[in-house]
Formats: structure tokens, sequence, C-alpha cells
């Protein structure tokens, strides 16, 4: 298997952009074959590959295989003990510990390896999980308060960040932001964009379809997108696994 390209390594065009997985091998299946069918020509991962789902060797070996540049998230470093796992809640932290106990020893050091940005200088693109401001310290961007902060620290026209598992699309002109009303928007010369692309693996938006972005750097679009999976098997692979039972229900109602 490859290691962690840079982004520029590849051809510009249309990127596809996804983050938190959290194990739902089922989840991320689906997206890579929407993803191959919308003709993106590279995949950046915002991080999360693992917790709460019950593939998580499978998830890293998949993304590992298709090439597919990665950052850490929180649950990636909470699996390697690299963070304080103390404010998860309960269930949480025993898919943590359950992750921690059947990760490969190839996969954990992979994990271990994993940058907290990438920067692609090219098409002036910066990726994240959790914040520009304090990538390591997991912040969350809810409020337009926080984005107006987290716009000060960074240059890049534009900011893909997952964590929250709430997708939006932040405008700034010149200091007036704008958060879009619809899933697209045509990237302006003159703004700047903070982009969360929500969550393949368990998204939190009342919606259970995996949830990704696509970044046409030709036509200047931003879209974030939806498919369809199979809920059932992955809920299946949570309870089989000895997962809390909690996990695969949530996944039913997007919560």
């Amino acid at each position: 298997m490859t290691g962690n390209p840079s982004p520029s390594d590849r051809p510009a065009g249309r990127i596809g952009v996804i983050s938190d997985i959290h194990g739902n091998l089922h989840a991320l299946e689906a997206t890579l074959e929407a993803l191959r069918e919308l003709e993106v020509e590279r995949i950046v991962c915002c991080g999360d590959l693992v917790g709460y789902g019950a593939h998580p060797n499978e998830v890293i070996e998949r993304i590992r295989s298709e090439n597919i540049p990665a950052i850490a998230g929180n649950h990636d470093h909470a699996a390697l003990l690299l963070t304080d796992i103390s404010y998860f809640n309960q269930v949480a932290k025993e898919a943590v510990l359950w992750t921690k106990k059947v990760l490969t020893e190839e996969n954990t050091e992979w994990l271990r390896a994993l940058p907290l940005s990438i920067k692609d200088e090219e098409d002036d693109v910066l990726f994240v999980h959790a914040s520009p401001k304090d990538p390591g310290e997991w912040n969350y961007i809810i409020t337009m308060g926080d984005a107006r902060i987290n716009f000060n620290y960074y240059t890049e026209t534009v900011c893909f960040i997952g964590h929250s598992h709430q997708p939006f699309i932040i405008e700034n002109n010149d200091g007036s932001l704008h958060c879009s009303t619809r899933p697209e928007i045509d990237v302006k010369e003159a703004c700047r964009y903070l982009v969360n692309v929500g969550s393949v693996g368990q998204p939190r938006d009342r919606k259970s379809k995996p949830c990704f972005v696509v970044y046409d750097l030709e036509k200047k679009l931003i879209e974030i997108k939806r498919t369809n999976y199979d809920v059932a098997a992955a809920q299946r692979a949570i309870i089989e696994a000895g997962l809390p039972r909690e996990l695969a229900e949530r996944l039913e109602y997007g919560i």
C-alpha cells in the first residue's frame, strides 16, 4: 500500500472531500462509488476514519488502497490514546477502547503518522479536521462567530473541515459572512470560504445518507452531496461486533 500523498500530486479538476467515516465501511464504499460516478479526479479525507463503527481496519485499508490523502481527527488520535478521552461520553469511550483493541499494528502506525492539516498550494485549499485556528485542540465551528474567528487563521480561498458532522458553506466577502441556504455555491474571485463537508459514516443533521463535498475547480463550484447506502448492514455489523446498540440505532435517524 502507498503512503499519504500530497493532493497536488494529482491533476486539477474535481476534488471530492470526505470526512468522519467512523469505521462505517458500508457508507464509505457507497460514497466512493458515488464519487467515481461524479468523475472526481482525486479525493481528500478530513479525518476521523475510526470510532463508532465496526470496521476501522477495513476503512483504513480502503483509504490506503485508494491512495487518498488523509488528516488526523480527534477519534483517530483517541484510538491511539494521543488525546484525552475523559470528555467523551460513555458510548464514545467504549467505541474508542474497542477500536484501539482491534486495530492492527500496521494501521495503528499509519494513523499515528497522519498530519493535522494538508495544504494544497496549487489549488489554494486547506484541509483540517476541526478548525484552522487550533487543528489539534478539536474545537468545533458551530456559530457564525466561530467561523469569523477561524477565517483569520488561514489565507487559502477554501478551507474544508469536518468534526461536527454538520455540513455548511460559509462565504466571506471582505468580512461580510453569509451561510448558504443551498447545498452549492459559486466560488467568487474576491471571496473566501469555510466548508464543513459533513459526515460519511455518522451524519448528525437528521439525514441518514452519507454526506460529502465536490469542489469543481474549473466551474468554480462547491456542492454538498448525498448518496444511499445499506444502513441495515452497517447496523448489523455494529451489533455483531458487540459495540453499544445506540451506535447502530442512531445511523437510521441521522442523530
